[in-house]
C-alpha cells in the first residue's frame, strides 16, 4: 500500500515540554521565536567545544563534534542525491516558544517551551538542557530563568528532568506512528505559529492544502533520509503526493504575520514574515493521516527551529 508510514517508524522523535520559571523581570516580543533561539547555537558550542578554536572552519573534530552534528549536519552529495542542492541538512530539533503572548513577565511565572529532537538529536537532550539553563543564567535573552522540569509532550506528565536536583529520570519517551483507526475524508489545520513555505519560488501568502502537504512531505522525506537511516530514495513520496493532489481545500483563512530577528551570524535583522491561520479540505485522507500527525511534531516550512510552521490537525470521516 502506498504511503506505509515506514519513514516514520525509522526515525527516531522524541517531543518534550521544558517548563521554565523566571527568575526577575522577563520582557519578550509577542512572538518569542528567536528569543530562545537566539544565543542558542552559540552556547551549544560552548558547552561541547574541546578545541577552543573562534571557529569550526577546518576543525580537525567536526565530523564527530556534537556542536557540527546538531548545527551544521554536513550532506553527503554521493549518498543522498535529493540533498544535493542543499549545504546543510535540516536541524535535528524544532523550538517551539510558548505561544501565549505575553510580553511583560514578573519573576516566578512559568513559561512552556516545546522541544522536538529528530534522530542522533534524541541522545544529545542533556546537552540541550544544559544549553537552556547557561541561556537562563545569564538573563541576556528576556530575563533569567531557570529550568524547573522537562516532560514529555505526548502526555505532558512524564517527568524525564526534575532541574532543581538536575536528576535524569530516564529517556525521553518517542512518539510513534500509527494508522488511521478509520478512514479520512475531513481535516482541519490550524497554524499556532506563522507558516513560511515557498511554491515556485516563492513565498507563499494563500497556501492551500497541496502546497502545504507538499512541503510536509518533502521535509520528512528529508529527515528520514539524514536521520532515519533511509538512502533518499523518493520513490514512497510520488504516490503520497499524488493523492495531496486530489485533495480539495474547501475553505481557507490566512493572515500575514510580520516579525523579524536578529542574525548574530550575518550580523543583521532577517524578516521572516509569515502566515498564521486554518483551512479545511476534503478527499482522501487515510493515507496521509499519519504524515499529517507527525507534522504536528516536525511542524512544516521554514524556521521550525523558531518554532514556525506549528499546527494543529482534526481529522474525522465525514
Amino acid at each position: 500500500m502506498a504511503g506505509q508510514p515506514e519513514k516514520l517508524a525509522c526515525l527516531r522523535v522524541a517531543p518534550l515540554r521544558l517548563r521554565l520559571e523566571t527568575r526577575g523581570p522577563f520582557r519578550t516580543p509577542e512572538y518569542k521565536g528567536a528569543v530562545f533561539r537566539g544565543g542558542f547555537g552559540k552556547f551549544f558550542r560552548e558547552l561541547v567545544c574541546t578545541t577552543g578554536k573562534p571557529t569550526c572552519a577546518g576543525c580537525p573534530e567536526a565530523s564527530g563534534c556534537r556542536y557540527s552534528l546538531v548545527f551544521e549536519t554536513p550532506v553527503i552529495p554521493e549518498k543522498f542525491t535529493v540533498l544535493r542542492k542543499y549545504s546543510h541538512a535540516p536541524h535535528p530539533f524544532v523550538l517551539t516558544p510558548p505561544l501565549d503572548g505575553r510580553t511583560a513577565l514578573p519573576a516566578g511565572a512559568e513559561l512552556d517551551v516545546e522541544l522536538t529532537l529528530i534522530g542522533h538529536g534524541v541522545d544529545y537532550l542533556p546537552y540541550f538542557i544544559g544549553v537552556f539553563e547557561m541561556l537562563g543564567e545569564s538573563g541576556r535573552f528576556g530575563g533569567p530563568f531557570r529550568v524547573r522540569e522537562a516532560v514529555s509532550a505526548l502526555d505532558g506528565r512524564e517527568l524525564v528532568y526534575e532541574g532543581e536536583s538536575r536528576r535524569w529520570l530516564g529517556p525521553p519517551p518517542l512518539w510513534r506512528p500509527g494508522s488511521a483507526p478509520q478512514p479520512v475524508r475531513r481535516l482541519r489545520l490550524e497554524f499556532l505559529t506563522p507558516l513560511r513555505i515557498r511554491t515556485g519560488g516563492r513565498y507563499n501568502a494563500s497556501p492551500d492544502f497541496v502546497a502545504i502537504t507538499h512541503a510536509l512531505l518533502r521535509r520528512i522525506h528529508l529527515l528520514a533520509a539524514v536521520y532515519g537511516g533511509g538512502d533518499g530514495d523518493a520513490g514512497w513520496l510520488r504516490p503520497l503526493l499524488k493523492q495531496a493532489d486530489a485533495v480539495v481545500t474547501e475553505r481557507a483563512s490566512f493572515a500575514l504575520y510580520r516579525w523579524s530577528r536578529t542574525s548574530g551570524r550575518q550580523k543583521r535583522t532577517v524578516p521572516m514574515d509569515g502566515v498564521v491561520g486554518w483551512l479545511e479540505a476534503a478527499g482522501e485522507l487515510t493515507e496521509l493521516a499519519p504524515y499529517l500527525r507527525a507534522g504536528e511534531w516536525l511542524q512544516v516550512g521554514s524556521g521550525t527551529s523558531l518554532g514556525m510552521g506549528k499546527y494543529r490537525a482534526s481529522m474525522s470521516a465525514n
